[in-house]
């Protein structure tokens, strides 16, 4: 080992300290802000990318939800026109299908109404 200041120690894994003036604080303040900006600018970027995929998310459910909803209904008009049970599987389907969508339906605008700040 030896006895200068700004040497590494034995075993440190790096570049060493400088060993020059203090850093400028003014300078240390401007790094410290633009790292703030940055990581700022990163977390509204992951924000966005999340609300897009949430809206995504929440149309592709109503799609399916949609779709469900009519298969039932058509199924539970053709068993009823053929004297088969219809009220229990697909009118009991169907419903419960369009109570989502009313779900999803009042969500969406609970978030609409929420984003406009009323």
């Amino acid at each position: 080992m030896t006895d200068a200041v700004d040497e590494p120690l034995e075993g440190d894994i790096g570049p060493s300290a400088e060993a020059g003036p203090a850093e400028v604080p003014r300078a240390a303040a401007a790094r410290t802000a633009e790292l703030r900006r940055f990581e700022a600018e990163r977390e509204e970027r992951r924000r966005r990318a999340n609300a897009r995929a949430g809206a995504v998310a929440k149309w592709l459910a109503a799609l399916l939800l949609a779709f469900l909803a009519q298969d039932s209904i058509r199924t539970a008009v053709e068993a009823r026109s053929k004297g088969d049970p219809w009220l229990y599987p697909p009118a009991v389907l169907a419903a419960v299908f369009v109570a989502g969508l009313v779900l999803l339906a009042v969500l969406a605008l609970r978030s609409l109404r929420r984003r406009r700040g009323h």
